[in-house]
């Protein structure tokens, strides 16, 4: 099973990648419009860039809200089943 390699960022790169302040970015989470954090640890939460960049590129492509919450909901899916690769591949 080849695992690929991905980078992870945390506030501090999300908000240079993206140019939105930290409320701004909770509010695109709590909209379905950008990707929500996941947690690396007991206090520190990071997304994956090639994530951030998945949807910068949407809106930059012009995509409408309700796009962005496909590609953000088909994102979540690909965490979720790369996760579950991983269990089956450990579990065999």
């Amino acid at each position: 099973m080849h695992l690929r390699t991905r980078k992870v960022i945390r506030k501090p790169e999300i908000k240079a990648l993206t140019g939105l302040s930290n409320t701004s970015y909770f509010e695109q989470i709590n909209k379905g419009l950008t990707v929500p954090f996941f947690s690396i640890g007991a206090r520190a939460v990071a997304v994956y860039e090639d994530e951030i960049t998945t949807v910068t590129t949407a809106r930059a492509a012009g995509k409408s809200d309700d796009e962005l919450r496909e590609i953000v909901k088909a994102l979540i899916k690909l965490r979720e089943q790369s996760a579950n690769d991983l269990f089956k591949h450990l579990a065999a």
